[in-house]
């Protein structure tokens, strides 16, 4: 059956009234499809990724597994074509791809030239992206001694006496072609780093650099003429024409990792992750911020990542980030529907990753309306029943006549009821340390262990000086690793004993010990930290800024009378709601958190909605130590605090918002907030299991302050129950899941953090 344009408008109201959505924020959205769709400049893409790296690309003699040691290269690739297709709406056609042995130095060249220099036209948008590995390189015939970039290609080798010429990709020839093109917007990402890591891996991540820095003589490529490199890395992130992104992870490298079933680049990941995630209002400001979020999640460490090129002055937005996108914010896109057996293959490349490993318990996502050209607004659900990768094989409840390349939103997830811990142990354990490690992890409730690099790691446990030593920066202009005399010394101040560290190596604070001891003696003394780091991943894994039906947001600004707004969580519902927008200066005046400021900090919570909820402040400092806001309230003397009490009284009614701490003169310090991550749980439903597991013995109730919880652990498992007890009071109600499941449905609860 097809709609006419009227019927159509009358029904898709109806079904995002229900949403939440107003008819204001429809007939925008509708102009701005339409003129989306009317847009007639090109976009052209040439994607590289590199995995299969023969062994004369290392110094000889190679000291790693080469033929397999990237994995995640070519999975950026897919992520980088998926996202470009279905999210960005890039014709297909105009995306070139050359992976593994397709990407040699002359191949790589000759194709930016064709496809992306001679085809794009003022107006256009090319896009260049290259993950691999990296290096730098010095040139024999220079008088000085700079350090030049290089981008390592499927042909590169190491120069020696018998080819002492420099067979990378130099990273200054891609500017050049680059520069080439006028009137066009550019975008480069570059997922791979030229600064010299001390080893290849990095806790539980691989480097994307070689080890060594090559010195040889320059060639200039057969096929286009270029000039010699004389630019160092400084140098070409201010001159690089449109708009670089790189990874500026600890100490300036690339990593990549493990997920189920797939590796990506870190970067690479968040960044495709963030835009499938991204809506037009806030892609500008907190875009990048986001994905350093994402980062500091995988690598257990602060990260911040930095937009190079000549474009930043300018302030254009990132190219094809800047306008208008064909398709609404969603976690993925269905790919192929079989009728017949009633399911689809869907992508899942916005879906956040900790809920990967969940997915076969029976998440469920919607369909989402897609403007225009839709016959019928999308009812019923696909369920998940396998997945591989980012692809996952869905069974179709009460949808018909659905298009390939629907956009999709999860709607509902599911979690056991018991979620472990993984803990990876270091390699440079003795054979018997990690024999006993795995001994006294396995007799611990909810912690599993796995070999570095095997798979995701929440955190490791190893020797402080041997994960030290192995993530210890390496100066740019050093040739060579650190030398064993430079590790000596570093590895001096470390205790000597065993510890608990991020993924990607770093120590966790106040988890050494001063002395030698036995592992068992360790793993008993780390026991506490372990299920806080436990506790902060479950509350992790109830964030869900965008399939949230609730309309919240979540702000940090600084006291009156000078407000200003510094930091901002949503969900996307807050945004579709009419009369809930930022005004223009708000949106475009952002401050920021220094040491040199004095003013008062506060927190401002949200409920844009018409229906009350039920919220609760945490905050988390050093990953793990988990504190909640007390609320104060006005309780006739000798009534008691009871936890049903303060879980009841702490509500939000529709169309309001409070402010954190509520009394004029108390404020939030600005040291904490720097090393503090604040979350916002708002539901449905009071959340009296989680007040319980609070209220414990011990537990000192401070008003209008943050109060350290004692039992962390037994504190975010009560939320989860919380949120499974609220969403089953919602109709419809959700199918009944296994006896050791919880089921949380979106427009029950929504979790944001800043």
């Amino acid at each position: 059956m097809t709609l006419g344009r009227r019927d159509f408008l009358q029904r898709l109201s109806a079904v995002l009234a229900a949403l939440g959505v107003t008819d204001s924020w429809l007939a925008g959205s509708v102009g701005a499809y339409q003129s989306a769709f009317a847009e007639t400049n090109q976009r052209f893409a040439l994607l590289v990724g590199i995995n299969a790296y023969p062994e004369k690309v290392w110094r000889s003699p190679a000291k790693v597994e080469t033929e397999r040691f990237l994995q995640g290269a070519v999975t950026d690739v897919e992520l980088q074509r998926e996202l470009l297709i279905h999210r960005l709406g890039v014709d297909p056609q105009n995306i070139v791809t050359l992976a593994n042995a397709e990407a040699t130095v002359n191949q790589i060249l000759t194709t930016a030239q064709s496809h992306l220099v001679e085809q794009a036209k003022p107006g256009d948008t090319v896009i260049l992206h290259f993950s691999g590995l990296g290096s730098q390189a010095t040139l024999s015939d220079q008088a000085t001694d700079p350090t030049f970039p290089t981008l390592v290609a499927a042909d590169s080798y190491w120069p020696d006496e018998t080819m002492p010429v420099i067979h990378d990709l130099f990273t200054e020839s891609l500017m050049q072609l680059l520069a080439k093109l006028r009137g066009v917007r550019v975008l480069t990402v570059i997922d791979a780093s030229s600064t010299l890591p001390p080893t290849l891996r990095r806790g539980n991540f691989r480097v994307r650099s070689r080890l060594a820095s090559a010195q040889g003589a320059w060639q200039s490529p057969a096929s286009i003429p270029l000039t010699k490199p004389t630019k160092t890395w400084q140098q070409l992130a201010t001159d690089w024409p449109g708009i670089l992104l790189h990874p500026q992870l600890g100490n300036g490298v690339a990593l990549e990792g493990n997920w189920p079933d797939f590796s990506a680049g870190l970067f690479t990941y968040a960044l495709t992750q963030q835009i499938w995630m991204s809506m037009p209002a806030q892609r500008q400001q907190w875009f990048m911020r986001r994905i350093d979020r994402k980062l500091s999640a995988w690598t257990g460490t602060d990260q911040t990542s930095e937009i190079f090129g000549k474009a930043i002055a300018q302030r254009p937005g990132i190219p094809l980030l800047s306008g208008r996108l064909p398709q609404p914010a969603a976690d993925g896109v269905i790919k192929t529907i079989d009728q017949a057996d009633h399911s689809a293959i869907v992508w899942l490349g916005g879906l956040p990753s900790g809920l990967l490993p969940y997915c076969e318990l029976g998440l469920q996502l919607q369909p989402l309306p897609t403007l225009p050209g839709l016959t019928a607004v999308p009812e019923g659900v696909l369920q998940v029943k396998t997945l591989n990768g980012l692809r996952a094989k869905t069974t179709l409840k009460n949808l018909t006549d659905l298009p390939i390349g629907t956009p999709i939103i999860e709607v509902e997830r599911r979690f056991p009821k018991e979620i472990d811990l993984t803990v990876a142990l270091d390699p440079a354990l003795e054979r018997i340390e990690r024999v006993d490690a795995t001994s006294a992890l396995s007799g611990l409730p909810s912690i599993a262990t796995t070999a570095p690099g095997e798979g995701v790691a929440d955190c490791l446990f190893g020797k402080s000086r041997s994960l030290l030593s192995a993530t210890a920066p390496s100066p740019v202009a050093k040739s060579i690793p650190l030398e064993a005399a430079d590790l000596a010394s570093e590895q001096s101040t470390v205790p000597p004993g065993y510890g608990l560290f991020t993924p990607d190596g770093s120590l966790i604070a106040g988890t050494t010990a001063e002395e030698e001891e036995a592992v068992k003696t360790a793993i008993t003394r780390l026991t506490a930290t372990l299920h806080s780091l436990l506790a902060v991943k479950i509350l992790r894994l109830t964030l869900n800024p965008v399939s949230s039906q609730l309309p919240v947001r979540l702000v940090l600004e600084t006291q009156a009378p000078d407000s200003k707004l510094l930091l901002l969580e949503e969900t996307l519902r807050s945004r579709q709601l009419n009369g809930s927008s930022l005004s223009q200066s708000e949106r475009l005046t952002f401050g920021s958190l220094t040491r040199n400021r004095p003013e008062q900090y506060q927190i401002r919570l949200r409920n844009a909605g018409t229906e009350t909820v039920y919220y609760l402040l945490f905050s988390v400092v050093d990953k793990s130590r988990l504190s909640v806001y007390c609320p104060p309230f006005n309780m006739a003397e000798g009534s008691e605090q009871t936890s049903q009490v303060i879980a009841r009284e702490s509500s939000l009614p529709g169309d309001t918002a409070i402010k954190y701490p509520k009394m004029p003169e108390t404020s939030f310090a600005l040291q904490p907030l720097k090393t503090t991550e604040v979350f916002a749980v708002a539901c449905t439903q009071p959340l009296l299991k989680t007040w319980k597991a609070i209220r414990t013995t011990g537990f000192r109730y401070q008003s209008d302050r943050w109060a350290v919880i004692s039992d962390p652990l037994s504190v975010t498992q009560a939320l989860l129950h919380d949120l499974h007890d609220a969403s089953g009071k919602l109709k419809p109600k959700p199918d009944a899941p296994a006896e050791h499941t919880l089921t949380l449905k979106s427009n029950a609860w929504a979790t944001l953090s800043l």
